[in-house]
């Protein structure tokens, strides 16, 4: 059942005006009322873009879609729908560095968090391994695994996309093209959220043809006009030290995020040699305690 966060508040103010021995004044009665009236408009117009989006997609499941532009016009109304609707949404705030790993299923997410942290506290494997939002603990900082389902049902979620708006940094981890999370990222476009591309298992990419791959992520990420991205990191989440650009993502991760969804987008990525070795001495997790490749 839908319950707009904006309900907890309304039920919050009940409870302690009810809560409240002494008789209101006139002016708290004044106050009260009028809050309860915003809280109800802002309520009744989130359900109203809840609706809207329900009906787009009862709508394409009734119509028998003839053509793929039959698809990518239904596709384009329900993610202005859905924009409109995460706009609306209220924001879990957070306190501290809270980094979410966004990613499809054996894209890697549970493995970076391990190799972040220094530990095997993420199970990993093949297939989906993460069933909800996951939060790990570091020295000042949280990591949240979430689960890689290609599913647009999980960005219509409200309490999802009140958590996506309350992080402090979102990576993106992707194997072989931006397509694959290309619908999330329009999101966090459209919502002006910032967010870091992250290309994992690069050691899986010929070294020879390693350069070329680079240059046709950098394609894609011109192509498709990303607005709100920050930096594209290459790596290997398995094998760490295997490439320099681990060591400039944790130095990026560890320092302080100051304005990171109001900033301009940078235009300095991160463009990772083919070297199989950066010979650091430095930790090559956010725990400077870790000395584990894996």
């Amino acid at each position: 059942m839908f319950l707009p966060i904006v309900g907890a508040v309304a039920l919050a103010i009940d409870a302690a005006f009810r809560g409240n021995r002494r008789s209101p004044s006139p002016q708290q009665s004044t106050i009260t009322t009028s809050l309860r009236t915003q809280i109800n408009e802002m309520r009744e117009e989130i359900e109203n873009k809840r609706r809207d989006l329900e009906k787009y997609e009862k709508k394409a499941r009734r119509k028998n879609m003839k053509s793929f532009d039959d698809v990518a016009k239904y596709e384009k109304r329900r993610q202005k729908a859905l924009s409109k609707l995460a706009h609306k949404t209220k924001t879990i705030k957070r306190q501290g560095n809270n980094i979410g790993i966004f990613g499809l299923t054996s894209t890697g997410k549970s493995t970076i968090v391990n190799s972040l942290l220094g530990k095997n506290v993420a199970e990993t494997g093949v297939g989906e391994t993460t069933k909800e939002i996951t939060s790990y603990h570091g020295t000042g900082y949280t990591l949240w695994d979430t689960p890689g389902r290609n599913d647009e049902l999980t960005y219509s979620n409200e309490k999802y996309i009140s958590f996506i708006k309350g992080l402090t940094r979102r990576l993106i981890l992707i194997q072989y093209t931006i397509k694959e999370n290309l619908n999330l990222i329009r999101l966090f476009d459209d919502l002006e959220l910032g967010y870091d591309i992250i290309v994992n298992k690069f050691d899986e990419i010929d070294e020879d043809e390693q350069s070329k791959f680079q240059c046709q992520i950098q394609r894609e990420i011109e192509s498709f006009g990303l607005k709100r991205k920050k930096n594209v990191f290459f790596i290997s989440a398995k094998y760490p030290r295997m490439f320099p650009s681990w060591l400039e993502m944790v130095d990026y991760l560890t320092n302080e995020c100051v304005d990171y969804d109001n900033s301009i987008t940078t235009d300095t990525d991160s463009d990772t040699s083919s070297s199989s070795d950066s010979n650091s001495d430095s930790s090559s997790g956010l725990n400077s305690d870790t000395d584990d490749d894996s």
